[in-house]
């Protein structure tokens, strides 16, 4: 059966994955990227170090975000946004890695280890916001 998801089974989703990919636009082309992110109050936040994908949406800042739980090819459940890249400074940018530490951080240590990775990647990362300010979810299953 295919279906759409409910508002609120598409911020459950939001909220439960980790990993999405962003939908840009770079020299014209369609550009589809994976990154890291966590969902908090409508926002995507991320980070990202110079390269394509930040170039990409510095220049045309209308993205789109794909989040999915794939359990086989009969049972998935996916969400599709579409919003606003937004490079953060200050403190913007310390909230934004504030919520990705807190969410990426007890995955990062596998059975509780004490000693955290290292994050000096992190000091040169320019933090992003993308505002879903439009959303829709399917899903195919029972």
């Amino acid at each position: 059966m295919l279906g759409e998801l409910t508002p609120a089974q598409i911020e459950e989703l939001l909220g439960a994955e980790v990993v999405g990919r962003i939908g840009c636009i770079d020299a014209g082309r369609p550009y589809v990227v994976p990154v890291c992110y966590v969902y908090d109050d409508g926002a995507v936040y991320g980070h990202t170090t110079e390269g394509r994908k930040l170039q990409a949406m510095r220049a045309d800042p209308d993205v789109c975000f794909e989040v999915e739980q794939v359990e086989d090819v009969t049972r998935w459940r996916s969400v599709v946004g579409w919003g606003r890249f937004e490079e953060l400074d200050g403190a913007a940018a310390e909230e934004g890695l504030r919520l990705l530490f807190d969410r990426l951080m007890p995955l990062l240590r596998p059975g509780g280890a004490e000693a955290p990775p290292d994050h000096t990647g992190f000091l040169h990362a320019a933090v992003f916001r993308i505002r879903l300010d439009e959303l829709t979810g399917r899903f195919e299953g029972p």
